[in-house]
């Protein structure tokens, strides 16, 4: 709509400027330093809070009042003028939209032929709404409609989506925007005056809300970007043209002659290949922590030569910025902070949010686990999380189902406390339900846990107050989850929002205004720039018949190249000098070499430092320089430390798994254990001595082997039991017959536990099979007529070895004697495996510790003083039944050389397999700096244990 001036109480000026001090001294200081007949309400609306930062920083340097001044972004202004406009219905955020779109969605779904050509659109959009939604509100901010989706499934789809809307008695922020920019209110109504700076064709969705309040003053002035002659078609002039359509005001140039500044030529290189970069300093660090080294120093030396502002532009909050921070505060450099500091939310919140993910992902055990740690840190879980974890594998391995609901009644059973607290956490969520519904249940739970009532929803709540339908209870369980705050600002935050002459800021938070040095750091390729393509929802193609004369859509490339001009417009704005940064190596991927991006590559090869010939990722590492931090107190000894840990020459000392034998000598070992420690003695050391576990952090999977294997060893333990009333002692061994007819009797009855279809039913044969076989080949030994099944090694067994006597535990699958004692007894130990272990070896177990386990009971239970004895490990096969004899137990406990010498000095170590790209992510025990190469352990082993079989396993 096409104002004329004659309806506005002044002619609306529009400027155009390429220069921040240009457009600051033909227009922006003048405009506040002009004086009405009367104190006036003043507004400048500029395009980030980082702007109206910069320009009332330079106003006070310059003494330039701001009496009646209010600075304003695009989102404040539109709460002055929907308060100024009575707008009839409120808008609806994105959280509610984004639920109204998936509910929409899933009803399609749920109408679709499965597997037809309308179920996998409807799939596709269901695994992307977020981006479709993006497009949608990209339509609505250019000022159009849900009706101008080139795809019919999509008009159809937001065009419900807009009824649902408007059915809560709500409407589009953006459809509500234009509505008010569109209407010319009463020259009564008309208040103050405004001046907007510096919004270019990127805050092209914000042109409604700006033009909006613009409407409601009487004297308005703009001054944009001066567009770069690239056509009419381009986004600049379409901005600009918008403009000048909609105050009626012809945009001219400010005349002010062009200034020179020491950026242009970094700007001209990077938008058209050609310039000086003699100008320009580069600063390339080792590691990202040396480039912000380098650019603290940088900074120094910038203040120390009377540098008037600097900007740090980022291209993002990262560590390299905190990085950054610490150095500034090191040097004690004062400096403004422009980029956002934010904490985590309060523990409630994550409890919440984890609690909404349990119950969205259908009630899961991971789910469950998931949320125990929060549950942990409020106080608020029965047990801890290694013993949740516990309890949820042990049932995991019976039923093999992710649903709690199967899991219960087992945990009732075997832990009851358990049970009943996962009870409490409503798990049991039907199909569908309302948004009232979900609320009262989240309440209940909520009341159950002892929290206080949740006040994240209130506004949700009053916003479906009128609506009673059933959605998918996953949809609105993502919709709760939405509402709750992502961060939340520190309860201490630092100090850093003043007026300094360094300023730590984003791109878009500095453009527009004059700088004197811009440091322009992270310019690795990949970080930026960084080129957004459109999604399949609304395409270049689509976007480009759209946007008309308008300014709102913009294609992927228009978008790249407005992001190349804003850099270029901020080099050309700093009059002293340009500084880029760049690491060598990146934290993510130290050993990768890294590039400089396109722009600092052009620079480089502009500054003779690179030749047409040489490799983009050869540039970098020539140019690495090294800061030189200064001391820090007791550096040098924990730099010993470090060295010596890392250090094959040297034994494994005080500082590597080691203390007083006096205090951290184990009570008594797990068997078990012992064979773990064979292979990394720092097993050992945190499960024996430290005395903690790791708690597994891997989701459950299907292990077919394990499940039956655990359960053939609890049927053949009960079929093996010595007649009579149970207990722990020995019994006479039950008869064939007995023994195949108890047998039978488990199998049926674990078939009848199991779900009637085919994956079970192949289970229950195979159980079926590999319990026949081991027990054939167990009543087929030449064995003691007593017996003892699943029993634990009495408290007197010992395990003897250079000149110790230590105490060991462990559980025996099965144990035959002759006489109902271990004293003067011939012992069979009887060890069911139905995993792929190779067979029991004497040679082999000295070697390389294989099997080790099933020596050490032999070596216990010789310490009870049997007259005799083996080892039998029996395997599903016919026949499949090796040994190890008493006789053969001295030399294949060759590998323990090692043991009795690291308790008696409290010096353990570690033998940690390396860890490599192919190797599951994680340490296999806590570290407390970065990794040790497994061949300098072995040498530090074999310098601290020289006695000790020092053989590679063939295994």
């Amino acid at each position: 709509m096409r104002v004329h001036a004659a309806a506005l109480n002044r002619i609306p000026e529009l400027h155009l400027a390429r220069h921040a001090d240009a457009a600051w001294l033909a227009v922006i200081r003048p405009w506040l330093e002009a004086a009405p007949a009367r104190l006036t309400r003043s507004y400048v609306i500029v395009a980030t809070r980082g702007q109206a930062h910069g320009l009332k920083q330079r106003c006070l340097r310059e003494g330039v009042p701001l009496l009646g001044v209010e600075f304003l972004t695009p989102g404040l202004a539109r709460k002055k003028w929907a308060a100024a406009a009575a707008a009839g219905r409120p808008a609806l955020g994105r959280e509610v939209l984004l639920f109204g779109l998936r509910a929409a969605i899933a009803r399609r779904l749920a109408a679709a032929e499965p597997g037809g050509r309308a179920w996998g659109f409807w799939q596709s959009l269901q695994s992307d709404p977020e981006r479709a939604l993006d497009d949608f509100d990209a339509l609505l901010q250019a000022g159009r409609a849900a009706a101008d989706f080139p795809l019919v499934p999509l008009r159809e789809v937001f065009g419900e989506l807009a009824g649902w809307v408007d059915a809560l008695g709500h409407v589009f922020a953006a459809t509500e925007a234009h509505r008010v920019a569109a209407a010319v209110p009463p020259d009564a109504e008309r208040r103050g005056r405004v001046l907007v700076v510096g919004l270019g064709a990127e805050a092209g969705g914000e042109a409604a809300n700006v033009l909006a309040f613009v409407r409601r003053c009487r004297e308005v002035a703009l001054v944009l970007p001066l567009p770069e002659f690239a056509g009419s078609a381009s986004p600049d002039e379409r901005w600009t043209a918008w403009w000048e359509q909609r105050l009626g005001a012809a945009a001219l140039p400010v005349d002010f002659p062009e200034p020179a500044t020491a950026g242009a030529g970094a700007a001209a290189l990077l938008e058209s290949g050609q310039g000086d970069a003699a100008a320009v300093r580069v600063l390339v660090g080792r590691t990202r922590r040396d480039e912000m080294a380098l650019v603290a120093g940088e900074i120094a030396r910038l203040l120390a030569a009377g540098a008037e502002n600097i900007a740090v532009v980022f291209p993002r909050g990262d560590a390299a910025r905190a990085a950054l921070v610490r150095e500034l505060e090191r040097r004690r450099i004062p400096f403004a902070d422009q980029l956002p500091v934010a904490g985590q939310p309060e523990s409630e919140v994550g409890l919440y949010r984890s609690l909404l993910a349990f119950w969205r992902d259908g009630s899961s055990v991971a789910g469950l686990l998931a949320l125990w740690p929060w549950l942990e840190a409020d106080g608020l879980a029965p047990v801890p999380l290694a013993a949740a974890r516990r309890a949820c594998e042990r049932s995991f391995d019976r039923c093999q189902t992710h649903g709690v609901a199967a899991h219960l009644p087992q945990w009732e059973t075997a832990e009851p406390a358990f049970a009943a607290f996962v009870r409490s956490l409503c798990p049991d969520w039907p199909d569908t339900v309302t948004v009232a519904g979900a609320l009262g249940r989240v309440r209940a739970a909520a009341q159950a846990l002892g929290l206080a009532a949740p006040d994240y929803w209130n506004q949700l709540e009053r916003i479906f107050a009128p609506d009673a339908a059933a959605y998918p209870a996953a949809i609105v369980l993502s919709a709760l989850d939405s509402f709750l705050p992502a961060v939340q600002a520190p309860e201490e935050p630092p100090v850093r929002a003043g007026f300094a002459r360094v300023t730590l800021t984003t791109r878009r938070r500095a453009a527009g205004l004059a700088w004197s040095h811009v440091v322009f750091t992270e310019a690795n390729a990949g970080l930026w720039p960084r080129r957004e393509e459109a999604s399949c929802w609304l395409t270049d193609a689509d976007r480009a018949a759209l946007a008309g004369a308008g300014p709102g859509l913009l294609t992927a490339d228009e978008r790249a190249a407005l992001e190349r001009a804003g850099y270029a417009a901020l080099a050309r704005d700093a009059r002293d000098g340009i500084v880029f940064s760049a690491s060598a190596s990146l934290p993510e991927d130290p050993e990768a070499p890294q590039s400089p991006n396109r722009w600092l590559e052009s620079i480089l090869r502009a500054q003779g430092r690179a030749g047409p010939d040489d490799a983009p990722e050869a540039l970098l590492p020539r140019l690495v320089r090294a800061e030189v931090p200064e001391p820090v107190e007791d550096d040098a000894a924990w730099r010993a430390i470090w060295a010596g840990r890392r250090d094959g020459d040297r034994p494994f000392d005080e500082f590597f798994f080691a203390g007083d034998p006096a205090a951290i000598t184990p009570e008594r070992l797990p068997a078990r254990l012992i064979e773990r420690g064979v292979q990394d003695p720092a097993e050992l050391w945190f499960e024996a001595v430290l005395r903690v576990r790791p708690v597994g952090w891997e989701p459950f999977a299907r292990n077919r082997r394990k499940a039956l294997g655990q359960r053939a060893h609890e049927i053949l333990a009960a079929v093996l039991q010595p007649g009579g009333p149970a207990g722990r002692g020995f019994g006479e061994m039950p008869s064939s017959d007995e023994a195949w007819s108890r047998l039978e009797t488990a199998l049926a009855a674990v078939r009848r536990e199991w779900p009637e279809n085919r994956y079970w039913d192949s289970c229950a044969e195979e159980l079926a099979r590999v319990c026949r076989v081991l027990l054939g080949n167990a009543l087929a030994l030449d064995a003691g007529p007593y017996v003892a099944a699943e029993t634990w090694l009495p408290a007197g067994a010992r395990l003897e070895f250079g000149g110790l006597q230590l105490p060991i535990a462990g559980r025996l699958d099965l144990v035959r004697l002759d006489r109902p004692a271990w004293r003067g007894a011939q012992v069979d130990i009887i060890d069911f495996k139905t995993g792929s272990d190779t067979e029991l070896s004497a040679a082999r177990m000295a070697r390389s510790g294989a099997s080790l386990q099933l020596g050490v009971y032999l070596a216990a239970v010789r310490s009870l003083g049997i007259a005799g004895g083996r080892v039998r490990m029996i395997k599903p096969e016919p026949g499949a039944v090796s040994e190890l004899r008493l006789d053969e137990l001295d030399g294949a406990l060759g590998r323990l050389a090692w043991l009795g010498d690291a308790l008696r000095r409290g010096v353990y170590g570690a033998l940690t397999p390396d860890r490599s790209d192919y190797a599951p992510a994680g340490a296999p025990w806590p570290t407390a700096c970065s990794p040790i190469p497994a061949a300098v352990l072995a040498r530090k082993f074999a310098l601290t244990f020289p006695a000790a079989v020092q053989e590679v396993a063939d295994e």
